[in-house]
């Protein structure tokens, strides 16, 4: 009977790291596309200053989040991720008319990072 206690209770564990991992990357990614768009924004105004420096906390946050990697299924991806990151902080200090391909292609990065953090029937099987 204690192991069968102790097996409902580790499963209930899992499934609730499972659960609240997908809530957090969800939270982290929508967070992260938020920041992408106010880098644009502050460009588009031509702040290069503001742009370069919400583009700083851009990537200091992505590298935070990617130190927590027990949460990240892909770090092959994640690793591209951080070097748009990169990208859109060089691009927008030196005041290049690329950071918004680069803005384009990070968006779409984490589009798909979240994506496939999503569980489904057919990544369990």
């Amino acid at each position: 009977m204690k192991r069968i206690v102790i097996s409902v209770i580790l499963l209930c564990a899992v499934t609730f790291g499972c659960v609240y991992s997908v809530f957090a990357v969800n939270d982290f990614t929508g967070k992260m596309l938020d920041k992408i768009h106010e880098v644009e924004r502050a460009f588009e105004d031509g702040d290069t200053e503001k742009s370069a420096e919400i583009a700083k906390e851009l990537s200091d946050d992505w590298n935070k989040f990617i130190d927590f990697a027990i949460l990240v299924n892909d770090l092959g991806h994640a690793l591209e991720i951080t070097s748009s990151m990169a990208e859109i902080h060089s691009f927008a200090q030196e005041g290049d008319d690329e950071l918004y391909a680069a803005c384009d292609r990070a968006e779409a990065q984490i589009d798909m990072f979240r994506d496939m953090q999503k569980p489904t029937l057919w990544k369990i099987l």
